[in-house]
């Protein structure tokens, strides 16, 4: 069974490079991905990470007042908006 992935869409790179360093912080695993296609984005990059880390991502990145433009999850390539 593969573990369930999660894509946070925000609205700018400075965000996105902001996420970076507040998730490393935060010793969340996370990957920076390119923005999924069907995705709609002002930044080409997202950030993605494991479902069960969804409360802390969001957590966090509204602790530094991160405007977040979605949470979405991955199932096999679809995504399904969550937050």
């Amino acid at each position: 069974m593969s573990v369930k992935r999660c894509t946070v869409i925000l609205y700018s790179i400075h965000n996105v490079l902001k996420a970076e360093k507040v998730l490393k912080k935060a010793n969340v695993h996370f990957d920076l991905i390119p923005v999924p296609r069907g995705l709609s984005s002002d930044c080409g990059m997202a950030v993605e990470f494991n479902h069960a880390d969804i409360k802390m991502v969001h957590d966090t990145l509204v602790g530094v007042d991160l405007d977040i433009a979605g949470i979405y999850l991955n199932e096999d390539r679809n995504y399904k908006k969550l937050i």
